[in-house]
């Protein structure tokens, strides 16, 4: 399913999910991250970044919360087997002594 896509940009996926007929949004599971896929009829896409590179989340709810404010109303996740939740780690952006 995931061997053949084009890539997309998020400003296109929101204005597919601003459409009646919502897309197919799957999260694909990898060892680091999360990949964003969206199906619309026969055609597959994934999402990239403006610099032309995948799109990758390192936790699923960001992934989550990202898609929902862009108006996804429903997530399919697939091989979430093949992430592993210790290669994330929630890090601050401050330090303990609240500097950078």
């Amino acid at each position: 399913m995931f061997d053949e896509f084009e890539p997309i940009e998020q400003r296109l996926v929101k204005v597919m999910l601003m459409n009646e007929t919502k897309p197919e949004i799957v999260l694909k599971g990898m060892e680091k991250g999360f990949e964003v896929f969206v199906r619309r009829g026969k055609k597959l896409f994934k999402l990239y970044t403006q610099r032309k590179t995948p799109r990758i989340f390192k936790s699923p709810n960001t992934a989550i919360n990202f898609l929902a404010e862009m108006g996804a109303e429903r997530i399919v996740i697939d091989g979430l087997g093949n992430w592993k939740p210790d290669s994330y780690v929630n890090k601050s952006s401050r330090t303990k002594n609240g500097r950078h």
